[in-house]
């Protein structure tokens, strides 16, 4: 083969492998959006979406005053967000025994739904506003609650109420914290 076909050759297999690249990396995206939480039935059929807005609008909030497996001792952080029994049983989904929530980097975390019954986390999609968030203009001067950016790792945070947890789950079950949930399923 001639110097330049070679080169033609190797270009190419470039810009094929390229436009694979591309649309793996494209469909991930469309699949994997952080603001998207996605309810799989059993079988991983997507049985519903919800938006952090429509998690906002379509459930009631709880808040919760609670410190993180993250913050020190005398800390606590205002989160807010819907029960995540409500939204398993919106869609259907709170009948076995537990369930596994993903995050976007694939992380997953399988939490008994006696877990989830007993201590009843949230979905956190907003946290309180702070003095600082006000100067720095992260909220205006009566907003209360502002969303949970990246760095908080939102948006949005399975939260627990910490102090409600058992001494035991303190580190050992600090998995059921998920960071980026992007989805949640029952398991057989």
């Amino acid at each position: 083969m001639k110097t330049s076909n070679k080169s033609a050759v190797l270009a190419w297999s470039i810009a094929v492998a390229s436009l694979a690249c591309l649309t793996v990396t494209a469909s991930a995206v469309d699949v994997l959006d952080p603001n998207i939480m996605t309810v799989k039935d059993v079988n991983g059929e997507t049985v519903e979406s919800f938006s952090t807005e429509q998690l906002k609008t379509d459930f009631s909030q709880q808040t919760y005053d609670t410190r993180t497996p993250w913050t020190a001792e005398d800390e606590t952080v205002i989160y807010r967000g819907p029960l995540l029994a409500d939204v398993l049983s919106e869609t259907g989904q709170a009948d076995g025994a537990s369930v596994r929530v993903t995050a976007y980097d694939d992380f997953y975390s399988d939490i008994t739904m006696e877990e989830i019954q007993s201590y009843n986390p949230i979905i956190a999609l907003e946290r309180n506003c702070t003095e600082e968030d006000r100067q720095s203009a992260l909220c205006a001067p009566e907003q209360n609650f502002r969303p949970i950016g990246m760095v908080e790792k939102g948006p949005m945070f399975m939260v627990w109420p910490y102090d409600r947890l058992p001494e035991y789950y303190h580190p050992s079950r600090n998995a059921i914290w998920v960071f980026f949930p992007v989805s949640v399923q029952p398991l057989a």
